[in-house]
């Protein structure tokens, strides 16, 4: 219980606190302070308002706790305080905590295993099934589906082996896959120029020789977005995802392709091999599927940004 004065009225904070707050352990807090505030007696005139603290609040968890005029406070210093006479409201990042949550969701298999969820729609799965498409262990899926509970971005059935899951907020997922990307700094990408008279051209040449080869590829950012929802009239430069090593040098050289800084009209971007086996073929080409070619998008600069969100409306749909 904390009591303080805010606009010459007395008030009784009614406070939960946790070490860290995600939509689930929020609902879970306005039950308990609810609970608690029904309970208290007063012979003079203050206010019990439910409030909770907590050293790392998810944007999520915020949401709710607004929607439900909840006072709240975390480590970061955001700070929300709804009560007659005053409204105090105040919205920071999250902190570093909150932020190392964030981040280890979003790279490497943990982010293959948010892609397979996305691929599945509002179908259900299991931890198997995810793990077959996503290529990694059932051990790390079943930590990562347990984090997605917490966000509330999956629902769930079922116990033990039978457990079932499913995508129930495409949109909270997206919303914060998206912030996070645009935060985090661009995926480095090696500059080429290769002569061809258009784009078109290019990815024929580069498709033909990826294939001869045998090595995986999906092409990527603007020219990929173009391919799902046209939107500019032109696009003069193509982003590939291709694998690292020697083969790689073998094929940039089967195709006559100089490094360069300015000028250049393919961009290729490291990947690992798992991230293919979410690609699509498009006609004589494999292209990243519309959620890769959209997450490149925003770190790509320029008008990727403005077709990125055109992506997000025609095809993503969230």
């Amino acid at each position: 219980m904390v009591s303080a004065q805010i606009g010459g009225r007395p008030i009784t904070f009614v406070v939960e606190v946790k070490r860290s707050a995600f939509p689930r352990d929020a609902r879970e807090a306005v039950w308990q302070l609810r609970n608690l505030s029904s309970h208290q007696t007063t012979h003079d005139e203050r206010k019990f308002v439910p409030m909770l603290i907590a050293e790392s609040i998810s944007p999520g968890a915020r949401e709710f706790l607004r929607q439900e005029h909840v006072a709240y406070y975390d480590s970061g210093g955001s700070l929300y305080v709804p009560v007659r006479g005053a409204f105090i409201f105040v919205d920071k990042p999250l902190p570093k905590m909150g932020n190392r949550a964030v981040r280890s969701l979003f790279t490497d298999r943990r982010a293959q295993i948010l892609h397979a969820v996305w691929d599945q729609e509002d179908a259900w799965f299991g931890v198997d099934d995810i793990a077959r498409r996503s290529g990694v262990s059932p051990g790390t899926v079943s930590a990562t589906l347990m984090a997605m509970e917490q966000w509330d971005w999956v629902s769930h059935r079922g116990v033990g082996p039978n457990k079932e899951r499913r995508l129930v907020d495409r949109r909270g997922l997206l919303d914060t896959w998206t912030d996070y990307q645009i935060a985090s700094r661009p995926s480095p990408f090696g500059r080429y120029f290769i002569p061809a008279a258009r784009i078109e051209d290019l990815i024929r040449k580069l498709s033909h020789a990826c294939e001869e080869n045998e090595i995986p590829y999906a092409i990527t950012g603007e020219a990929a977005a173009q391919a799902y929802a046209p939107y500019l009239s032109t696009v003069s430069q193509l982003r590939c995802r291709l694998p690292t090593g020697s083969d790689l040098e073998a094929l940039l050289r089967s195709l006559d392709a100089r490094n360069v800084v300015d000028g250049w009209n393919l961009g290729v971007v490291d990947t690992k091999m798992g991230t293919f086996s979410f690609r699509r073929r498009l006609g004589d080409a494999w292209y990243a599927d519309p959620l890769q070619t959209y997450l490149d998008l925003l770190q790509a600069g320029g008008r990727a940004s403005e077709m990125a969100q055109h992506l997000r409306r025609e095809i993503l749909g969230a």
